[in-house]
C-alpha cells in the first residue's frame, strides 16, 4: 500500500513537473487554472491546454505501456535483460512508416499510426514465428529461442531503415521521429485512436498474470497447476504486441523503459507478477514524463528527443545493471 502510495506521488509529481516546465515556465497557479477554468483569450493557458496538457498523457501512456511490455517480456523469456525491442516490434513499427513514407511520399498521422501498428503486429509475429511457435514453449525453448529471432529481426529491419534513408535524404527530417522518437508530435487524436488497444493489452497482461508465475515454476509444473503454456505464451506476446505497438505510434520506437522498470517494479512487488504489472505503469509514466521535461528544459527553446535522453540514461544504467547481474553469478 505504501508503495503503491508512493509510485502515484511520484506519478503525480512528475506530470506537474511536465505541465510546468518546458521552452517556457508557466506558474503553478495558472496550470491549475488552465485545468479547472479554461481561459481560451489567455495563452498561457492555450499552451498548458494545448500542448503541454496533451504531451504529458501521452508520454504516460507510453511510458506505461512500454513498462508493461517489459515486465512480461522477462517474465516470459526469463531474460532479466529483455525489452520490448527483443521481440522487433519497436524495428518493424519504423520499418512500416519508413516504406510508407518512402513510397508514397509524406502522410497524414493516422496512416503512420496505423502503418506503424501493423509493422510492429508484423514483426512480433515473424519473430514468434522464427522462435518455434507454441512447439517452443516445452522445455524452456522460448527463453531461447525468442530473443534469437527478435536480435535477428531487429537487426534486418534498422539495415533496412538505414538504408532507405541513405538514398531519400530528403525526407531524412520525417525518418527522425520514427528512428529516435519523440513526444513533440503528440496529439489527443492519436492518444484517442491509440488507447484502445492500450487498454486491451494491459487488460491481457493482467489476466494472464497468474499463468505466467506457473511457467516460471517450469513448463511441467506449469502443467500440472491448470495452466496452458502455449496459450499463454501466444497471450503475452499478443499483449506486449499491443503495448509496444501502441507505444511506438505514439512516440516512435524509444527504448530502455521496458529495460529498466521492471526491475524496478520487481523490487518492490517482490516476486508477484501482478503487482509488478501494476507498480511498473505509474513508475514508466514518471520516467518518460522526467526524460520528456529534461529533453525541453536542457536545449530551450529547442528540445532533444526523449529517445536520446532515454538512451544517455539507460545505457550507463544498463551497463550497471549488466555488471550486477554477472556479479550476482559468480
Amino acid at each position: 500500500m505504501i508503495c503503491g502510495g508512493l509510485c502515484l506521488l511520484a506519478l503525480i509529481a512528475s506530470c506537474l513537473v511536465s505541465l510546468i516546465w518546458g521552452a517556457r515556465e508557466v506558474p503553478a497557479l495558472v496550470v491549475w487554472q488552465a485545468l479547472v477554468q479554461f481561459d481560451a483569450t489567455d495563452p498561457l493557458h492555450g499552451l498548458v491546454h494545448g500542448l503541454r496538457l496533451q504531451r504529458t498523457l501521452t508520454a504516460m501512456a507510453t511510458g506505461a505501456a512500454l513498462a508493461q511490455a517489459g515486465v512480461l517480456m522477462q517474465s516470459l523469456t526469463r531474460n532479466p535483460l529483455a525489452d520490448p525491442g527483443l521481440m522487433g516490434v519497436n524495428a518493424g513499427a519504423a520499418l512500416a512508416v519508413v516504406l510508407v513514407i518512402w513510397t508514397l511520399g509524406p502522410q497524414s498521422a493516422p496512416l503512420l499510426t496505423l502503418a506503424a501498428s501493423l509493422g510492429a503486429g508484423l514483426a512480433a509475429l515473424a519473430v514468434w514465428l522464427l522462435a518455434g511457435g507454441t512447439a517452443a514453449t516445452g522445455g524452456g525453448g522460448l527463453s531461447i529461442r525468442l530473443p534469437l529471432a527478435g536480435t535477428a529481426l531487429n537487426a534486418l529491419c534498422l539495415s533496412l531503415v538505414a538504408a532507405i534513408v541513405l538514398m531519400q535524404t530528403e525526407s531524412r527530417g520525417l525518418y527522425l521521429f520514427w528512428m529516435v522518437g519523440s513526444l513533440g508530435q503528440a496529439d489527443f487524436a492519436t492518444l484517442a485512436r491509440v488507447l484502445p488497444f492500450l487498454v486491451i493489452g494491459a487488460g491481457l497482461a493482467v489476466l494472464i498474470a497468474r499463468g505466467l508465475s506457473a511457467m516460471a515454476l517450469g513448463h511441467d509444473i506449469a502443467k500440472g497447476l491448470g495452466a496452458h503454456p502455449a496459450l499463454i505464451a501466444a497471450t503475452a506476446l499478443l499483449a506486449v504486441t499491443l503495448l509496444s505497438g501502441s507505444a511506438v505510434a505514439l512516440a516512435g520506437p524509444i527504448g530502455f523503459v521496458g529495460l529498466i522498470v521492471p526491475h524496478l517494479a520487481r523490487s518492490v512487488a517482490r516476486a508477484n507478477l501482478a503487482l509488478s504489472l501494476l507498480f511498473a505503469a505509474p513508475m514508466g509514466a514518471a520516467l518518460v514524463l522526467v526524460c520528456d521535461t529534461l529533453g525541453r528544459v536542457a536545449a530551450r527553446p529547442s528540445e532533444i528527443p526523449i529517445g536520446l535522453v532515454l538512451a544517455l540514461i539507460g545505457g550507463p544504467t544498463f551497463m550497471l545493471l549488466l555488471s550486477k547481474l554477472l556479479g550476482d553469478r559468480r
